[in-house]
């Protein structure tokens, strides 16, 4: 078995050095499959942090019979770990090297350390980033990390085979390259933590403001309200999530959510409509109490479509009801509005109670 050592400088990087830090460990396996009870694993590699420089491992297994030497040396090296970071680790790397761990008659105690995989943070997030997948290389891609590498794990599979036969120092290069580059990418996708802690963080505008502008192909102006919001940790990279809710826009220190003002007639329905009755020349309804003084003829019985009052007003949408009362265009719709009052816009606490309603919608959307 190999074991190559090679340490560098904390990179200049604002989240690495905010995040990573002595007692967190990366790591990355390279296996010959999927499956852990026909396949095993020829390569790990971990990164360490020691004050201001990066310690990256990789235990190279140089055929088969070397996989426990290589299990062995990995877990000595967590002996100072209290957590471990992976990408997709918790799915894959994690269970395999715990059942090829059985298979050696090797007992390691995973449960004393944390774990964090940045798989699962990328699932919540893709649909913001507009990833065409989840995999490392389309993370690292949106983030602008660059890699020399090439292969994927499967096309490597073949490389290593041939270098378990022959031993060629150019198979071994590029088998260690691509281990070393998924461990060093990991450590650079620590910048994803910047739009966790956003989420994660109670929602606080710093900015309220109202603005017109005239929408695309028209000359009829819309109104909309702009709140802007502190950010814990500058974002590495911008994106642009937009729905029928409201807007997100993420770009450096800069997040600002952006909502359409309804500006017209809503309806407000009541919930017992057996205690209503129907007004058709008036479109209203009306409590049983009052519309015993309406004429029989121009009254009707009212169902749960017609049971509503109108109101017209500026209005704001909403996903579910967080602020009442909650008018709709029609009673099946899934969007509700509350009317957007000076009172509203001068209530920070219900602002960002408001805001905070919205980045959940756009986060689980």
């Amino acid at each position: 078995m190999k074991t190559i050592h090679k340490t560098i400088p904390i990179p200049d990087d604002l989240y690495i050095k905010h995040y990573f830090s002595n007692p967190c460990a990366f790591f990355d396996i390279e296996t010959t499959g999927f499956s852990a009870k026909t396949a095993f694993v020829y390569l790990i590699g971990m990164a360490l942090r020691q004050g201001d420089a990066l310690h990256i491992y990789q235990f190279l297994a140089e055929n088969r019979s070397e996989e426990s030497d290589l299990l062995t040396a990995f877990h000595k090296h967590l002996e100072s770990i209290h957590t471990l970071i992976t990408f997709n680790g918790l799915r894959f790397d994690i269970p395999f090297l715990k059942a090829r761990e059985q298979a050696n008659g090797i007992r390691c105690d995973w449960n004393r350390c944390q774990n964090m995989d940045l798989y699962k943070l990328t699932g919540k997030l893709a649909h913001l980033f507009h990833l065409p997948d989840k995999k490392q290389k389309s993370v690292e891609e949106f983030l602008k990390i660059n890699r020399d590498d090439t292969y994927n794990g499967g096309e490597l599979i073949p490389v290593y085979y041939a270098y378990e036969k022959q031993q060629n120092p150019q198979s071994e290069h590029l088998l260690l390259l691509h281990n070393y580059e998924d461990v060093l990418g990991m450590t650079k996708l620590l910048s994803l933590l910047s739009y966790r802690d956003f989420w994660e963080t109670p929602a606080e505008i710093s900015h309220v403001s109202l603005q017109n502008r005239k929408s695309y192909n028209s000359d009829i102006e819309e109104s909309e309200l702009l709140l802007t919001l502190q950010v814990p940790m500058p974002f590495p990279q911008k994106f642009l999530f937009q729905s029928g809710l409201c807007s997100l826009r993420c770009e450096d220190a800069s997040a600002k959510l952006c909502i359409p003002v309804f500006t017209g007639e809503l309806k407000y329905y009541y919930e017992n409509y057996k205690d209503y009755y129907y007004l058709p020349e008036e479109d209203m309804a009306i409590h049983k109490s009052v519309a015993a003084f309406v004429d029989a003829p121009h009254r009707k019985k009212a169902t749960a479509a017609t049971c509503y009052t109108r109101k017209s007003a500026s209005f704001l949408p909403q996903a579910e009801r967080l602020c009442t009362p909650a008018f709709y265009n029609e009673k099946k719709s899934s969007l509700s509005y509350f009317e957007m009052t000076e009172e509203f816009l001068s209530d920070m606490a219900a602002l960002n109670g408001y805001a905070a309603h919205l980045l959940d919608f756009c986060l689980k959307k």
